[in-house]
Formats: structure tokens, sequence, C-alpha cells
């Protein structure tokens, strides 16, 4: 009984481990993921301002 009851146990103990790494793995996917998108999100803010100061140097744009 005592084997059977261990044996249980230690298959609980696998299961809740495996559920914690799992969702340590979906945690770890989630913080890249918003850290890739936060990347984009700045590479086209500076984009963006790069353009708008080459088009003022070209004279493209008036100065505000």
């Amino acid at each position: 009984m005592n084997k059977r009851i261990r044996k249980k146990q230690q298959k609980q103990r696998e299961q809740r481990k495996q559920l914690e790494m799992k969702w340590l793995l979906d945690m770890a996917n989630t913080i890249d993921a918003g850290i890739r998108a936060w990347q984009e999100a700045e590479q086209r803010r500076y984009v963006e301002l790069y353009a708008e100061e080459i088009a003022r140097r070209m004279g493209l744009v008036p100065k505000q």
C-alpha cells in the first residue's frame, strides 16, 4: 500500500513540475513577444524621425 501511495505522489509531483515548466515557458514566450513588439515600434519611430530630419534638411518640410 505504501509503495502505491509513494508512486502516486511521485507521479503527482512530476505532473506539477511539468505544469510549472509549461507555465514558465509560456511566460517567457509572452515576454519575448512583448519585447519584440516594443523593439519593432521603436525601430519604426526611429525611421520616421530620421526620415523627417532628412526631409527637413533637404528643405522638403518647413521648419517649425
